[in-house]
């Protein structure tokens, strides 16, 4: 192996799963737009590790880092009026995956 092969070689990888888990991310947050008992289970949430077992149970392979940077993506993206209307975890999950039923 070459000096720094191995490190290209982890990159790739981690470049990988993100994309895989950013195409489960993206495909689980369709599912639950469209569904209202996966958004109402969403709002119960109190901690990302029970949105990664509510998306484990509708078949969908989530990272924990994959939720947080979407996560911490849309936070940085509201306007002030949108992150006074949350009030739990699960609102601001929903509210940056963008399903929430009214904004």
């Amino acid at each position: 192996m070459q000096p720094n092969q191995g490190v290209v070689l982890s990159m790739e990888r981690n470049l990988a799963l993100r994309c895989v888990s950013a195409a489960d991310l993206k495909a689980f947050l369709s599912k639950v737009g469209n569904n209202q008992a996966i958004r109402d289970r969403i709002h119960a949430a109190t901690g990302v590790d029970d949105i990664l077992t509510i998306a484990q149970s509708h078949g969908f392979s989530l990272s924990k880092p994959a939720v947080l940077r979407a996560h911490g993506e849309a936070l940085s993206q509201a306007d002030d009026a949108q992150l006074q209307r949350v009030n739990t975890w699960g609102d601001a999950l929903i509210h940056c995956f963008g399903v929430a039923d009214s904004d």
